[in-house]
């Protein structure tokens, strides 16, 4: 998984974590909560291996034919 998916991700999992110890009024330990979402995001990315390496491909395919700003002024000017 890219470095800024896993941080997106990450940030999700630890947003989730938290609103669940909220919820349950603390009884609930953040830090095996955590470390269970962290393993689960794991092997769900493992399963999802083939299918997230076609969508960053797409991204990057994407990407590579975009202009920026500056490239379509020197075009068009």
């Amino acid at each position: 998984m890219r470095d800024s998916h896993r941080t997106d991700a990450e940030r999700l999992l630890a947003r989730a974590v938290e609103e669940e110890v909220r919820r349950s009024g603390g009884r609930t330990d953040g830090q095996v909560l955590m470390s269970r979402a962290r393993g689960a995001l794991d092997a769900m990315a493992q399963s999802a291996a083939e299918e997230y390496e076609a969508y960053t491909r797409a991204l990057d395919e994407t990407e590579a034919g975009r202009l920026t700003f500056g490239q379509r002024f020197a075009r068009e000017g």
